[in-house]
């Protein structure tokens, strides 16, 4: 009796002994991990509202979730593997000592999370350059003569670029927070199950991409300028019109159909056994890795081959502290960045961004029979014509996906290899001397 009544006193305790914990590990070991930007402030504003809890009902569905996020963790120990082991672990605490929580709060929080930005810098490219081809081609279908080039489109004396601004990826995680805002005040006498929760995600991304094209449609018509008022009215208007307003009527009808009924409860009492925890022993082994994760924390770059024999004739070769391989010569500058599978963003505006360039035209072209990016870098009156690719010596590609798979698959050692010239012609000549080397990496 006396050791059931101080198991009884010391769970609430122990409960909240494990969010401590975790709190302290994400304040700790992810501190810089999140950008507060609008899209975080509209998550965390809106989370009480998105997050539901069947208190008194418990459950370990991220009990799996939480095992291969922590065991990957300790083969990957990097932030973002490190985050998602912390979130389905704080999640699997809060199912078995709070209640079970709504799935569109999972949802939630990795949409205002690094790790869905990450994987938007996948498909980044490939979205804007179809959007602006579409764009491109209906208007040319309409007699108005338009190309377009890469990522601008070029109308008359006029060229519009279509940047990530203007293709509305900042808004996507705003629209997708609504949604699931959405999605939870429809939940009454039928709930949405994380199966509902995905495919009412999947449709709001499906809108938002014909939100993004009439909006593109809209500005390069009307020639309305970024930076301008009406340019930013046009994008509101755009996402009420074409993704909250039909969000609003799909949801209902989703619910309507597709929605789980609400199972009768029997009245509880005011302090229910929901605070207390179960398999406290799971949290203890939980926390015990995840504190162990935390101390073997490394970059992401610290992981991958730093290159140390890469060598390419007439560079003069440096490596710098991020890992990053810088080779120059007076006329052309490469950098080979290591490109492991799991690590995110691997795109070269991340760094001459940072230097104060601006890419302009953007685009997919075929090098010595290769698809690599081109681009040129603008500051001031400074011009760099650019291109960049993924490489291991063998796989020369722009795909996200393929060489991800690739090298997950194989353990392939991936370089994304960015060259830069003064010049088109310099840019060509080293461009396809690397595309047609297969040794310089190996």
């Amino acid at each position: 009796m006396i050791a059931l009544s101080l198991k009884r006193s010391l769970t609430p305790h122990l409960a909240a002994a494990f969010m401590l914990i975790y709190s302290g590990l994400l304040i700790c070991f992810l501190k810089g991990f999140f950008h507060w930007n609008i899209n975080l402030y509209a998550g965390l504003l809106l989370a009480p509202f998105i997050c539901r809890v069947e208190r008194g009902t418990f459950s370990v569905r991220y009990l799996l979730p939480a095992i291969a996020t922590i065991c990957l963790g300790i083969l990957l120990p990097v932030k973002s593997v490190f985050f998602l082991a912390l979130l389905f672990s704080a999640l699997l605490l809060m199912e078995n000592s709070i209640g079970k929580l709504s799935p569109a709060f999972l949802f939630l929080l990795l949409l205002i999370s690094p790790v869905f930005k990450s994987f938007l810098g996948m498909v980044d490219f490939p979205v804007r350059l179809w959007l602006t081809g579409r764009v491109a081609g209906l208007l040319d279908a309409n007699g108005v003569a338009a190309i377009a080039a890469g990522n601008q489109i070029q109308m008359g004396n006029y060229d519009f670029s279509v940047d990530p601004a203007c293709a509305g990826l900042h808004m996507l995680i705003i629209s997708l927070v609504i949604c699931l805002f959405l999605l939870t005040q429809r939940q009454q006498a039928r709930q949405a199950g994380f199966f509902l929760t995905s495919i009412a995600v999947l449709i709001a991304i499906g809108l938002n991409i014909i939100s993004n094209f009439f909006r593109i449609l809209l500005l390069v018509m009307f020639k309305i300028m970024p930076g301008t008022l009406l340019h930013d009215v046009v994008g509101i208007a755009c996402l009420l019109i074409y993704v909250i307003l039909p969000l609003f009527f799909v949801i209902k009808w989703l619910m309507t159909y597709f929605g789980q009924p609400v199972a009768a409860k029997a009245s509880a009492p005011r302090f229910p056994p929901a605070f207390s925890i179960r398999y406290p022993a799971l949290q203890i082994v939980a926390a015990a890795f995840l504190i162990f994760i935390a101390s073997k924390m490394v970059t992401a770059d610290a992981l991958v081959s730093s290159g140390k024999n890469i060598q390419i004739s007439g560079f003069r070769k440096t490596r710098l502290e991020t890992g990053i391989l810088k080779l120059e010569r007076k006329t052309a500058l490469i950098y080979l960045k290591p490109a492991a599978f799991y690590i995110p963003g691997h795109d070269p505006k991340l760094c001459w961004a940072g230097s104060g360039y601006i890419f302009k035209n953007i685009k997919s072209e075929t090098l010595a029979g290769y698809e690599v990016y081109t681009a040129i870098l603008q500051k001031g009156k400074d011009k760099i014509h650019a291109a960049w690719w993924f490489d291991n010596g063998t796989l020369k590609t722009v795909n996200q996906m393929t060489w991800r798979w690739q090298a997950a698959k194989s353990g392939d050692n991936f370089y994304l290899v960015n060259v830069n010239a003064l010049n088109r012609a310099e840019l060509e000549k080293q461009a396809i001397g690397l595309l047609n080397n297969t040794k310089y990496l190996k």
